[in-house]
């Protein structure tokens, strides 16, 4: 890490600007590809606190993919559902224990504290975060970025690029230098956040409490006993008022419970944002430069890791020369309908948050919150969309589908379709060992993974029909109900024979008869194709590339 006093590089394939988890994120994948860039922060150390705290099931996939999962889980809070509270009364629950996926719960940690373990991988592979610059200005032609930058003594500099990508939150400069529209409104009561002990918390340490009636507190378990309790604020309220307030609605939810140790709250406003486009030229918005939304569903810094995970790959892609740059069209294709679902939801979340502070008003949003959360259907939706793991690019022109059948077909498939997430499923034995893994560990990689989908021994493709696929995917698997064959000719890539010994992942992707998905380097399935043929596979390639 540097800061300020230190001398610039002329020149980089890629600036980044903001070193938040968006800006970090980007950094890491950009460095498992062997790209360099310039990640510029204006602050010169990091925040010691920060607001954002929850990380979805979708997220912590996508960190196990960048190698941090580890440090993740071992320094966060598993977070297994939440209970909604009328008058100390528990009126809905959800529970994430029925999320089919390899992390079915959230885990709660501090934003700083993500931004650390971010850091700390970012510089094992290389990478580093320089502190204390800020864009000042910014001018593109067709083929570079000249930014000038300006650090916390006066000094100013310029910096050319082949791409600039403003991560550098909801007052982006970067977003009002390229002169992009944001649509979008200012939500009326202000957020506040407080850190403290409450002792003697009468329910599971491993759920959220949300309490529908004023004062309408929000605790949150953090690590180390600690809690985190997200509030509305009255504008006018001075911080003994506050706790004082704080501890009334504890009171309520948890007789005999107090806030101790608290730290000093924190009171902002928040906003529901939508950039016009993510894209001017060679600028790329990511994160809070491009899309807020109500901190209310804890959705706003995840879309914003989500954002340079989808955004990563394709730029490499493209600073390699491998792919032309209209690939990157996609990338606000892809992720703008995804945050504006994320911001419409926010606003209906909003709604029933802010209500007038009287019992009628109160019942009628907890029959609203019962009628939803009542079954176990309505708890599983609310948990897959708490998760994340829902959100897909079906619509996306990187994204197809063939059955020899015609399209027809397609509408009978079971399971996965092109543009939704990989579902993970196991255990896949590999060829002449003992060795039990799940898929999830086989798509953990820099490139496409291409998975052919067999159901007897007799369909093993040569492996020279896959030697110019694999050197553009890079990674090839033969997943299949029955074991190997005893004897495979030395053309066959017995290597890559994985056998489903208990048919689980067929049945999870819905595979009845032979198919082949590829998925892409960001988890999403970009091609399912029934029968498997290459032919297919090739054209997608071609597509992408070209």
């Amino acid at each position: 890490m540097s800061n300020g006093n230190t001398r610039l590089p002329l020149y980089s394939p890629v600036l980044i600007v903001g070193a938040g988890p968006t800006g970090l994120t980007l950094a890491v994948e950009l460095s498992r590809r062997n790209i360099d860039f310039l990640l510029v922060d204006r602050r010169p150390e990091p925040l010691p606190f920060d607001r954002a705290t929850v990380i979805h099931s979708r997220s912590l996939e996508i960190f196990e993919s960048m190698g941090v999962i580890d440090a993740f889980l071992e320094r966060g809070h598993l977070m297994r559902g939440f209970n909604i509270f009328a008058y100390g009364q528990i009126v809905a629950q959800t529970d994430f224990n029925g999320l089919e996926c390899r992390h079915p719960y959230d885990l709660n940690l501090s934003e700083n504290e993500t931004e650390e373990i971010l850091t700390a991988r970012l510089v094992a592979l290389g990478g580093a975060v320089t502190r204390g610059w800020e864009l000042s200005s910014l001018e593109q032609s067709e083929s570079q970025v000249i930014a000038q930058l300006r650090s916390t003594d006066g000094t100013e500099q310029s910096v050319a690029a082949d791409w600039l990508v403003g991560t550098d939150g909801i007052h982006s400069r970067v977003r009002e230098a390229c002169g992009i529209d944001v649509d979008g409104h200012r939500y009326l009561r202000r957020w506040g956040v407080i850190d403290g002990q409450i002792q003697d918390w009468q329910h599971a340490p491993d759920r959220a409490a949300i309490q529908i009636e004023a004062p309408s507190l929000n605790p949150i378990p953090l690590p180390r006993g600690r809690w985190r309790i997200y509030f509305r604020d009255d504008d006018d309220i001075d911080n003994a008022a506050l706790l004082e307030q704080i501890n009334a609605g504890l009171e309520i939810l948890s007789p005999g419970s107090q806030l101790h140790e608290p730290d000093e709250p924190m009171l902002y406003h928040t906003y529901r944002q939508l950039s016009a486009h993510y894209q001017s030229g060679r600028v790329l918005l990511a994160g809070d430069a491009a899309h807020a939304c109500s901190p209310i569903e804890g959705h706003g810094m995840n879309m914003g890791i989500h954002d340079s995970f989808n955004l990563g790959w394709k730029l490499a892609l493209v600073i390699e020369g491998t792919a032309d740059a209209k690939l990157l069209a996609s990338y606000e294709q892809e992720r703008r309908p995804a945050a504006a679902a994320v911001g419409a939801s926010g606003d209906t979340a909003e709604e029933l948050r802010s209500i007038p502070d009287n019992p009628a008003a109160v019942e009628r949003v907890k029959r609203a919150l019962c009628a939803m959360l009542t079954t176990s259907r309505g708890q599983l939706q609310a948990a897959q969309a708490e998760s994340e793991l829902e959100f897909h690019y079906r619509d996306s022109p990187l994204v197809s589908g063939y059955h020899a059948a015609g399209d027809e077909a397609k509408q009978h498939w079971f399971g996965p379709l092109p543009g939704d997430c990989t579902p993970d499923a196991g255990p896949l034995m590999k060829s002449g060992t003992a060795e039990a893994i799940q898929l999830s560990q086989l798509i953990c990689n820099e490139g496409h993974s291409l998975l052919w989908m067999a159901t007897d021994q007799t369909e093993v493709p040569a492996f020279d029909e896959f030697h110019q696929i694999l050197q553009a995917c890079g990674v090839f698997w033969i997943i299949s109900t029955a074991c190997p064959p005893e004897f495979l000719p030395e053309s066959s890539p017995q290597e890559c024979w994985l056998h489903d010994i208990a048919g689980k992942v067929h049945a999870r992707f819905g595979v009845i008869d032979p198919s082949l998905f590829l998925i892409r380097p960001d988890g999403h399935i970009a091609l399912r194709c029934e029968p498997p043929e290459l032919t297919r596979v090739t054209s997608y390639f071609e597509t992408l590339l070209h």
